[in-house]
C-alpha cells in the first residue's frame, strides 16, 4: 500500500518555485496512486492528470525552453532578446503561483480522502456526509468548491460500484468536475501568463536604451512604425507562448499539443475506452459533457483548444483528454527517474547531469 503523503502543507510554503515545482509534481503522483488503491483498479484520477500537467509546468516556471529561444533570438531579433526575458520571467512567476493555489487546496482533499476511505475500516455514507460538509457549497467562480462536492461524492460512488462501466463513468464525472474547479480557479493565472505584455515590455526596453540625444533622435524617427515593431513582437511572442504553453508532457518524453486535437494514446487502442462511449448516465456526466465537449467523443475534430484563456474553451480540451485517456494505465508512471526522485525528496535541484526533467 502507498504511504500517504505527510508533507503536503510544508511543501506548499516552500518559497523556492522550481523546486517546490518538482515536490507538487511527485507529491500528485504519489496521492495518484493512493487514490486508485482507494477507488480500484482500471481508471486513472484527476491526480493522475495533475502529475503531468505540473511537469509541464515546471518546464516554464524553470524557463527550460529558454536556452534554445534566446540562442535564436540573439542570431535573428537581437533586439527583443531582454523584452522576451523579461515576459517570460512575468510567465514563470506566474505559472508558479498557480501550480502552488491548486496544490495548496486540493491535495489535502485528497489525503483526506484516502484516509477516511481507504485507511478507516468500515467508512461509508456518513463519512463522506462529514467529508463533504467542510467543503464551501458556493460556486467556484465565487470562491467556493460546490463542483468538488459532486466530484468526491462521484469518486465514493465508483468505490463502491462493481460494474466496471458504472465505476468509469463515476471516476470521468469526478475528473471533470476536479478539472472544472481547477481551471477556475486559475483562470487569473492562464490569462495573465497568455497575455503577458510583450510589447508594452519592449517599448520600456527601447525607451530606456534611448539615454543620449542621439538615440533619442532615433527613437523619434521609428516612433511611428513602433507599432509595426511591437507587432513582431507580439506574433514572436504568440509563438513562444504556443511552443512553452500550450502543450502537455506525457510519459516517456512524448508531447501533447493542446490546440491540436488529441490523437489516441497508440495506434493499438481504441479512441474511447469501451466503458466510455456511452457518457449519457449519470445525468451529471450526460450534463458536464453536453456544456463542455464540442467533440462529442471524436478525436477527428473539435477536441483541440482554440483560445486557451478561455475556460470554457480549456475544458473542451480537458474533459476530451480525460474521457479519451482515463484508462491509459501508462499515465500512473512515474514523472521522475530514481535519481532525480531521491535528489527531489532531499530537497535539493537534480543536476544537468541526471537528464531533463
Amino acid at each position: 500500500m502507498t504511504p500517504l503523503p505527510t508533507d503536503i502543507a510544508a511543501i506548499a510554503d516552500l518559497d523556492d518555485g522550481s523546486l517546490r515545482n518538482l515536490l507538487i509534481t511527485q507529491r500528485y503522483c504519489d496521492v495518484s496512486q493512493c487514490l486508485l488503491e482507494t477507488v480500484g483498479p482500471g481508471n486513472v484520477n484527476w491526480s493522475t492528470f495533475a502529475t503531468w500537467a505540473s511537469k509541464t509546468a515546471g518546464m516554464s516556471i524553470r524557463n527550460e525552453e529558454v536556452p534554445a529561444l534566446v540562442a535564436n533570438l540573439a542570431a535573428t531579433h537581437l533586439f527583443l532578446l531582454d523584452p522576451v526575458r523579461e515576459t517570460l520571467g512575468l510567465v514563470s512567476k506566474s505559472i508558479a503561483i498557480g501550480n502552488r493555489k491548486v496544490y495548496a487546496e486540493l491535495a489535502p482533499l485528497f489525503v483526506e480522502f484516502v484516509r477516511v476511505f481507504r485507511d478507516t475500516p468500515g467508512a461509508g455514507g456518513a463519512e463522506l456526509a462529514t467529508f463533504v460538509g467542510r467543503l464551501d457549497g458556493r460556486d467556484s467562480k465565487d470562491g467556493g468548491q460546490a463542483p468538488l462536492i459532486t466530484a468526491f461524492s462521484s469518486y465514493f460512488k465508483a468505490r463502491a460500484a462493481q460494474d466496471p462501466v458504472v465505476k468509469a463513468r463515476h471516476m470521468l464525472l469526478g475528473n471533470c468536475l476536479i478539472g472544472l474547479h481547477e481551471q477556475t480557479r486559475l483562470q487569473p493565472q492562464i490569462k495573465e501568463a497568455m497575455d503577458a505584455p510583450i510589447d508594452a515590455i519592449l517599448r520600456k526596453h527601447l525607451r530606456a536604451g534611448a539615454t543620449g540625444g542621439f538615440l533619442t533622435k532615433i527613437l523619434g524617427a521609428i516612433e511611428r512604425p513602433l507599432s509595426e515593431l511591437t507587432d513582431v513582437a507580439q506574433i514572436v511572442w504568440e509563438a513562444i507562448a504556443t511552443r512553452t504553453l500550450m502543450s502537455l508532457a506525457l510519459p516517456g518524453g512524448a508531447v501533447l499539443p493542446l490546440g491540436k486535437d488529441i490523437p489516441r494514446a497508440s495506434a493499438a487502442r481504441a479512441y474511447l475506452p469501451a466503458a466510455l462511449t456511452d457518457v449519457a448516465d449519470p445525468a451529471e456526466l450526460a450534463a458536464v459533457m453536453k456544456l463542455y465537449d464540442r467533440a462529442l467523443g471524436d478525436t477527428d475534430e473539435g477536441s483541440g483548444s482554440v483560445d486557451w484563456r478561455v475556460l470554457e474553451d480549456r475544458m473542451n480540451f480537458i474533459v476530451n483528454l480525460f474521457r479519451s485517456r482515463q484508462q491509459d494505465l501508462d499515465l500512473l508512471g512515474p514523472p521522475f527517474s530514481a535519481p532525480q526522485r531521491a535528489m527531489i525528496e532531499a530537497r535539493r535541484m537534480p543536476g544537468p547531469e541526471l537528464g531533463r526533467l
